[in-house]
């Protein structure tokens, strides 16, 4: 047991910086999920598609009007990344894309580019969305 605590004591330090950096990772993979989405909704219900951002909350959601009406429904669900520590910052908090899965002004949104990073201590994974609505990591 004292071997095996031992090993552990030294193992963790260097392992941390490895978790840090593979969370970071994952919240960015899940907004590359949810930006998908957003794009994919757009095309599917020909209308604008709107993928939101709280980024003090560490949270985004997509939603559309899918019958017409004017009400947005939610689509999927609302991604709250609760890791301790872990922040999000973005230049935006909406994101739009038309019935092309194209980045768009309308819908309540604003044109250009954004970018959004998420960070945990020393770690960060940084993606920037282009004006036509790729992602680039």
């Amino acid at each position: 047991m004292g071997l095996v605590g031992l090993l552990m004591l030294i193992a963790i330090p260097k392992l941390m910086p490895a978790f840090r950096q593979r969370t970071v990772t994952i919240a960015a993979d899940q907004f590359v999920v949810a930006h998908s989405l957003a794009r994919s909704t757009g095309i599917r219900y020909g209308r604008v598609a709107r993928l939101n951002l709280t980024p003090s909350l560490v949270r985004f959601w997509v939603d559309v009007d899918t019958s017409g009406s004017g009400v947005r429904q939610i689509i999927g669900t609302v991604q709250t990344l609760s890791t301790p520590g872990l922040t999000m910052t973005a230049t935006r908090t909406l994101l739009c894309f038309d019935a092309r899965g194209m980045a768009t002004s309308r819908g309540g949104c604003t044109g250009g580019a954004d970018t959004v990073t998420f960070t945990l201590d020393d770690r960060s994974a940084t993606l920037i969305i282009t004006s036509l609505g790729k992602v680039l990591r």
